[in-house]
């Protein structure tokens, strides 16, 4: 039996609402280099963080999930991001991904030092104000904004993926939680002193959906 949570949902809203608003209004305005760049891909990433979980834990509100049936695993030709993006309808806004990726293995680059040691280097320091594309960061802000308009719509598409992600869970095949391991996207303890109702707002929440997922009957 799912707990009830929508006093959560209900005051988690306006604060995703309000954050996506703000990235409405600067995002925009990022250059292609832009010194402050990193604070909106970081506060975008905490956006799609926060109302990923809040699609998760509304749609485990929801009683009746449709049945679905899983079918084997097929091997579908890859698609590059390009090509998925010319068979959008131009008046289309992106689909917001319900999945999170995995967070990758950290690039690492072998660098001996003076002394005959060793040590291993990020790579991507080397690189500290690289060029960004500003339209991949407004792309992601046409998703939040269509999912901030029509909430309804999504938590339908959050229930679908998790029907499936239930049957999958009884054939023990497949990915049946849409969050990555470990800590949630746009999680940051430095961020934590800055921004600390967005931060435990967050935090919150990771735990109420993954716990609504686990209670959920397959």
């Amino acid at each position: 039996m799912s707990r009830d949570d929508r006093p959560t949902l209900d005051r988690a809203w306006p604060i995703i609402c309000q954050l996506i608003s703000l990235l409405r209004v600067y995002v925009p305005r990022l250059a292609p280099i832009a010194p402050d760049r990193v604070k909106w891909q970081h506060l975008t990433r905490l956006a799609e963080s926060l109302i990923r979980r809040w699609l998760v834990l509304n749609a485990c509100q929801e009683s009746g999930w449709p049945h679905v049936r899983v079918r084997p695993t097929q091997l579908a030709p890859v698609r590059s991001r390009a090509s998925r993006q010319a068979q959008q309808p131009a008046n289309r806004p992106p689909r917001f991904p319900l999945e999170e990726a995995e967070r990758p293995l950290a690039r690492l680059t072998f660098t001996p030092d003076f002394e005959g040691s060793s040590r291993f280097a990020n790579s991507d320091e080397r690189y500290p104000m690289r060029r960004f594309n500003p339209a991949r960061l407004q792309r992601r802000l046409a998703a939040l904004t269509d999912v901030m308009n029509d909430p309804v719509r999504h938590t339908a598409r959050m229930i679908r993926w998790l029907a499936r992600a239930a049957a999958r869970r009884q054939q023990g095949t497949g990915r049946i939680c849409p969050f990555r391991v470990g800590w949630p996207p746009g999680a940051s303890r430095y961020q934590q002193k800055q921004d600390p109702v967005r931060q435990d707002l967050l935090s919150w929440l990771n735990i109420l959906a993954r716990e609504a997922v686990e209670r959920r009957p397959p």
